[in-house]
């Protein structure tokens, strides 16, 4: 991927934001492993380092810890037995180990590169990645979900500025963590359609050419659906670039808008409530991917629905407060208080524009069949079974998730036209 033509082509936009971006270095290559040093130095990076792993990433990049060391630098080293989920505990413990160092190079995926990104950002140091699946569109973001007493926030910070992976690693790992980053790519579909929605109703900021590079890399990995399976280099290669494509694109709006829509947080509200009953949920892409799946086939939907007439939503607080229960219910409050976003929309610019809402919804996103054509050819998760969601939570997740963001959706909107979701799903 050539960066700095990536930045030329955002000159000028007419959105009338100037975009750019932190990341300085994509290194996707075979051999890559054996140059991560030589890489880190040919950009400068900081000699004294905190070096954060899993045990599995630091299994799959053995020698790397020594190679950095025979090559002069100074190597603070932090491993994790498991980092399914990025907490805001690990953070603060990284904040201090940082202290004593200039630099962090997270080896890994996900959480890992989570709470290594705030941190990072939070005591000013240098940051790079080897990543060691395509798992996730997170590489290249500049933000950090994290939980905190189970609740998930995305947390504003900075980009990496290297990143480097090993198209052999990439390429042999397992299928369900290939599979989950397509699922996560998947998702863009949900989040234009949302987000050009949230700019008709709610004047949000928009940008054209970022959805049509979204867009660009929602074509590249539907076409490599067939390939995310396969222990191919050129393949896994190419999945990488369109993960952190997509990562890219939220620097580039600044905002996760381009990258994330009512999907990512039907997903979110999975796993905070399995969060308070002490249970980990599954990969994010994965989870990410089957909420994908339900939403598309509910938008799909809604355009065979009589066209609504929208009014004031009405929502019954204690029904949601009892849903999301004592634990959550502070921070999703915090939400929607002293006003909810929707209070901010004209209901009569929901009814004028409902056709225009339609309309967008067949434009952005695949028909569910076309969708489930794709999972199944990257034999990515598409029922919640396959995550771990039960029947309950899985319903609720539909109906419920809306208040844990202020953000617009179509998903939002739909107190203010009488439309369960649910029922729509459920074909009631």
């Amino acid at each position: 991927m050539d960066l700095e033509a990536l930045r030329k082509e955002f000159e000028g936009c007419e959105c009338g934001h100037k975009h750019d971006f932190d990341l300085e270095a994509l290194e996707v290559a075979h051999g890559n492993l054996d140059r991560v040093a030589e890489i880190l130095s040919a950009h400068n990076f900081p000699k004294k380092i905190l070096m954060v792993a899993d045990v599995n990433s630091f299994r799959v990049t053995k020698g790397l810890y020594e190679q950095l060391l025979s090559a002069g630098y100074i190597v603070e080293l932090r491993v994790y037995d498991s980092m399914k989920v990025a907490d805001m505990r690990e953070v603060e413990e990284l904040e201090r180990e940082l202290e004593r160092v200039d630099g962090c190079l997270s080896v890994g995926t996900g959480s890992v590169n989570d709470i290594c990104r705030l941190s990072s950002f939070r005591k000013d140091k240098q940051f790079a990645i080897f990543a060691t699946a395509p798992s996730m569109d997170g590489f290249a973001s500049d933000s950090a979900p994290i939980t905190h007493n189970n609740f998930k926030i995305s947390y504003p910070c900075r980009q990496p500025r290297i990143i480097i992976a090993d198209t052999r690693i990439l390429a042999e790992a397992p299928t369900e963590l290939k599979a989950a980053g397509f699922g996560d790519v998947m998702a863009k579909y949900i989040a234009i359609a949302d987000w050009r929605v949230a700019a008709l109703l709610h004047g949000d900021y928009y940008c054209e050419r970022v959805a049509s590079l979204v867009r660009r890399a929602l074509e590249r990995m539907a076409s490599l659906a067939a390939k995310v399976p396969a222990h191919d280099e050129e393949a896994a290669a190419a999945i990488m670039e369109t993960l952190v494509l997509t990562g890219i694109a939220m620097q580039l709006a600044k905002c996760t808008r381009p990258a994330s829509g009512t999907e990512h947080i039907i997903s979110h509200y999975w796993e905070c409530k399995k969060l308070t009953h002490g249970v980990i949920s599954d990969y994010h892409g994965k989870k990410v991917g089957v909420a994908t799946l339900v939403v598309a086939d509910i938008y799909h939907k809604l355009g065979k629905l009589p066209k609504p007439v929208a009014h004031p939503e009405h929502i019954d607080w204690e029904d949601v407060k009892r849903h999301y229960g004592p634990e959550l219910t502070p921070d999703m409050m915090k939400f929607n208080e002293p006003n909810t976003i929707v209070d901010e929309i004209d209901p009569k610019l929901v009814t004028e524009k409902w056709d225009e809402i339609m309309k967008i919804i067949d434009e952005e996103i695949p028909s569910t069949e076309r969708l489930r054509e794709l999972f199944a050819l990257a034999h990515a998760a598409t029922t919640p079974e396959q995550i771990a969601v039960d029947r309950d939570l899985f319903r609720d997740g539909i109906r419920y998730h809306i208040f844990m963001r202020r953000r617009v959706t179509i998903m939002r909107v739909l107190p203010m036209v009488d439309i369960d979701p649910l029922n729509v799903y459920e074909g009631k």
